[in-house]
């Protein structure tokens, strides 16, 4: 494709956004996108409320984490009187931990309240990825990202554990999808929306910024804002808000989080992880794409898109996606620390370019043939992995793949993930007896001798 071409979409591009609230067909595509993403939403939530009506193990690692920082953000907290607000949630930003204490406040604290808080991720998220395929291939392509997003099998995990990075990947879709609508910053709503995202973002991770800095660089260079004087305003008033949103936690912060930083570092070395120059930690983050966030069916269904889009120019504008995608995984391949939720956010944008090939398909019984083996696929591969099909294997390893704390393979599929996910496990831990017997010493002697309470 030729240089004048290439402009010549990116205007086109630019052009839809400005218009698009112009047009009489988008009452229609607004009722669709609505439809979709509430439907989806409902399948997935649906699945998820079955799943954990049949669970009962308490949450691992850092999921327990985060909720326990949630209830230094309830009324009754205990903390110390001197703890202030941008200390509540230790090393992290507070944006979940305030959504999770807000469900908590709504119904009770408990693990699969906490949960809840990620009703509202799941929407944007989908809003996201429908806004930015619809921008850059259509209607039919936008709904097609959508239910291959919500069939992704690391998200389905990701959608019911309370990380920080669930949050992360919606704010990241959201975040690009409004930089389209800026229309490289002409727009005035849309630069303040963006700024108050990019600001929630921050607060959420600060990994946030790893995947916006490229997209944004890009439209800047692209477009040469510099040269009107109401983008340069629009992209100040962008830049402000974000700083001043995201900058009362971090400031405070900055010196702990630079210690924070370079230790992680530490334990990236220490669990094996590749040097960051290496071919191994290059690869990385594709064999976890393969092995552990989309599986074989789902990978190769987005290297055939990458290539037959690309060759048939199915995406207009699309190097502003190809620069998202590239620079988040730059981004995270050279930090130290590895780990597939890291590379979460990208996984939405990836699924617009599978869904701008698949509106390619023809529409005869071939391609709908086609479509529906490809979704019975998805969605046998999506119960799999969150209740198991006992007649298959619990995984087939395609390629032994790099060891370090862990090994990382090539698979074709998995049904847990390092026997952390998977089917529910009913399990009894007889936390209430152990916390029964810590107590209940203390409470017997305290009411014995009530001067233990009140020393003089």
């Amino acid at each position: 494709m030729t240089r004048h071409n290439e402009v010549a979409l990116e205007h086109s591009l630019i052009t839809t956004v400005n218009n698009s609230e112009k047009r009489a067909p988008r009452t229609t595509d607004r009722r669709l996108e609505i439809g979709v993403i509430f439907l989806l939403s409902c399948a997935l939530w649906s699945l998820n409320t079955v799943w954990l009506s049949r669970d009962t193990e308490p949450p691992a690692w850092d999921m327990a984490v985060h909720q326990t920082y949630a209830l230094n953000y309830l009324p009754a907290a205990d903390l110390p009187s001197d703890t202030r607000f941008w200390e509540r949630s230790g090393n992290y930003p507070p944006f979940v931990h305030i959504v999770i204490a807000t469900a908590y406040r709504v119904l009770h604290p408990g693990p699969h309240v906490a949960i809840l808080a990620n009703i509202p991720a799941t929407v944007l998220l989908l809003w996201g990825v429908y806004e930015m395929g619809l921008a850059f291939a259509g209607a039919t392509a936008a709904v097609w990202a959508c239910i291959l997003t919500t069939l992704i099998p690391f998200l389905i995990w990701m959608s019911r554990e309370t990380l920080l990075d669930y949050w992360l990947a919606a704010w990241v879709a959201a975040a690009l999808a409004l930089l389209v609508k800026t229309s490289a910053f002409e727009s005035r709503r849309y630069s303040v929306l963006l700024g108050l995202t990019y600001a929630l973002g921050m607060l959420t991770k600060w990994l946030f910024i790893g995947f916006i800095t490229g997209p944004m660089g890009y439209i800047v260079v692209r477009h040469r804002i510099f040269r009107s004087k109401r983008r340069i305003t629009n992209f100040a008033a962008t830049t402000a808000i974000a700083a001043v949103g995201a900058g009362f936690w971090y400031m405070p912060n900055l010196p702990r989080l630079v210690r924070y930083y370079f230790d992680n570092a530490q334990i990236g070395a220490r669990e094996g992880e590749p040097p960051v120059i290496s071919f191994q930690s290059f690869i990385y983050y594709l064999r976890l794409l393969e092995g552990y966030q989309f599986f074989a069916v789902l990978f190769c269904l987005f290297v055939l898109s990458l290539v037959l889009v690309y060759k048939h120019h199915g995406l207009k504008g699309g190097a502003f996606l190809a620069v998202a995608i590239v620079g988040g995984w730059l981004a995270m391949t050279l930090l130290r620390t590895k780990d597939p939720r890291f590379t979460m956010p990208l996984l939405g944008p990836m699924m617009v370019v599978a869904g701008a090939w698949i509106q390619s398909w023809s529409r005869d019984w071939i391609g709908g043939t086609a479509k529906a083996i490809l979704v019975f696929l998805l969605c046998l591969q999506a119960y799999a992995t969150n209740f198991g099909v006992s007649w298959l294997p619990r995984g087939i390893v395609l390629l032994r793949g790099y060891q370090g704390q862990l090994r990382w393979d090539w698979n074709l599929y998995l049904q847990d993930y390092f026997d952390i996910s998977g089917p529910p496990r009913r399990e009894d831990w007889k936390q209430d007896a152990i916390l029964t017997l810590i107590c209940l010493p203390i409470f017997v002697v305290c009411t014995l001798k009530p001067d233990i309470r009140n020393p003089r």
